[in-house]
């Protein structure tokens, strides 16, 4: 894909690409997805690696440009007026981006310095200390200003990490009691009372998975039916997405495992386990905001490929063909207040990677 290819998930995006399936097109819903003019926050040689919506007009993408040696961040902005591009303080490259409200926003990534974590006041971008064990993985954050991030030594599999939580001010150890060899790989934050968290616990032999729920007052944890497989061979929890309090979605990337990719969802009191298509694997997950999911799947094609799940069954989505071009859109999430779903990625075309956003609804 270049020289220029999107730093932060280009790893994520090899792996889940080897346990890739092909699932069946419904081409009559296919022109529901759209190109969006991101105007000059696409006007770049790179790619957008996440996005993440607070409401109707308040949301960021993140992207980057350049290689591990000089990378080139990039923030797009998103207001009722449209996107605009927004400059970073420093170069890194991003892992996830969250959103509260205007004035409240997070980043987090490294560099060869180090963890890179970014605050945005309502007027600037500035750089915060991570206190976390390894590289940061994921940042989550709810209208309310509550923001929790993960922190691991293997994205892939989590490995040694911590669950951080912001303060206010500053990231600080949430000091969540998880269980005994286990790591949180996913969080998903509601409000200062509703938070989530999904991750796995290995026995050196095998390994499990579980969801935990923070209601304000203390942490229930729920175990996630099904093996993950053993330590050297894992699947993950990758992603989770609370829909409201009886409808969580978590996403299984099976990796090496001898588990299958799948979307789990949970209605407060068991759970259900729908195989994506073809066993595709997944690397996004957002609400439809009708109560099903769509999840963001690996694809080598001229055009994006999602899947929505609609609670009971599945169907295959595309985005605009891109021709010429290798695509592959790399976030995913639902824009509050309105039908609509938004997706960020990078069109690898002739060496040379140009950042995409997708609009479906």
């Amino acid at each position: 894909m270049g020289r220029n290819v999107r730093l932060a998930s280009v790893g994520t995006v090899t792996a889940l690409a080897c346990a890739a399936g092909v699932a069946t097109a419904a081409p009559a819903l296919a022109a529901g997805w759209r190109n969006v003019d991101g105007k000059a926050s696409t006007a770049f040689t790179g790619g957008l690696d996440r996005v993440d919506f607070a409401s109707k007009n308040v949301g960021w993408a993140i992207g980057s440009g350049g290689s591990l040696l000089s990378p080139r961040t990039r923030f797009a902005r998103w207001t009722s007026a449209g996107w605009s591009a927004q400059a970073s303080p420093v170069g890194f490259a991003p892992t996830d981006i969250a959103v509260a409200s205007v004035s409240r926003a997070w980043a987090v990534g490294y560099n060869l310095d180090g963890v890179v974590a970014l605050y945005w006041n309502g007027a600037k971008w500035a750089k915060v200390a991570y206190p976390g064990a390894g590289l940061p993985s994921q940042v989550a954050a709810a209208a309310d200003g509550t923001a929790y991030s993960l922190s691991s030594l293997n994205a892939n599999s989590g490995g040694l990490g911590k669950v951080l939580r912001w303060t206010g001010s500053a990231w600080a150890d949430a000091k969540v009691a998880l269980p005994a060899s286990s790591v949180a790989t996913a969080v998903d934050v509601r409000s200062k009372s509703d938070v989530w968290l999904a991750g796995t616990t290995s026995t050196g032999t095998a390994v499990t998975g579980w969801v935990m729920h923070y209601n304000g007052t203390s942490w229930k944890r729920t175990a996630v039916p099904g093996s993950l497989g053993t330590a050297a061979y894992q699947a993950v929890l990758h992603k989770i997405v609370a829909v409201s309090a009886t409808t969580v979605y978590v996403l299984r990337d099976a990796q090496q495992s001898q588990t299958t990719n799948a979307l789990l969802r949970y209605d407060g009191k068991t759970w259900k386990t729908a195989n994506t298509p073809l066993l595709a694997a997944g690397i996004g997950l957002a609400a439809d905001g009708k109560g099903g999911a769509v999840v963001l799947r690996v694809s080598t094609r001229n055009k994006s490929m999602y899947l929505h799940y609609n609670g009971t069954s599945w169907s295959t989505l595309y985005g605009p063909v891109r021709t010429g071009a290798s695509v592959q859109a790399s976030d995913i999430d639902r824009r509050p207040g309105t039908a609509g779903v938004v997706s960020v990625g990078a069109a690898a075309r002739s060496g040379k990677n140009s950042p995409f956003i997708e609009l479906y609804g």
